[in-house]
């Protein structure tokens, strides 16, 4: 992950200077610059003052937000198929699979 670029990401999608984000977390413009330009790698007190600054916590930060990858589409397809199973059938296929392990 990006740290630089995540920050900058959050900080313009909330519509924040770059000078506001500096004095908020109460670090040097300068100090913002370098990091969201991957010159400089943020300590961890700068991080959280800057992730704080933001109005975000920690894990909020780190959570993945991706999209998931697709399912391959044989999976994708036995997926649809059990969706559609009854319960007893479905019980059923489920003591199948529990007897591969």
């Amino acid at each position: 992950m990006d740290l630089g670029l995540k920050i900058k990401t959050v900080r313009t999608q909330q519509n924040i200077s770059m000078n506001m984000l500096a004095k908020r977390a109460d670090i040097a413009q300068s100090t913002l610059s370098r990091i969201e330009s991957g010159q400089q790698m943020p300590t961890f007190d700068v991080l959280e003052r800057i992730v704080s600054a933001l109005g975000i916590t920690l894990s909020d930060f780190f959570a993945n937000n991706q999209e998931p990858e697709p399912l391959p589409p044989e999976v994708k397809q036995v997926c649809d198929k059990v969706k559609q199973l009854p319960l007893d059938k479905l019980k059923v296929l489920n003591a199948v699979l529990d007897s591969w392990d």
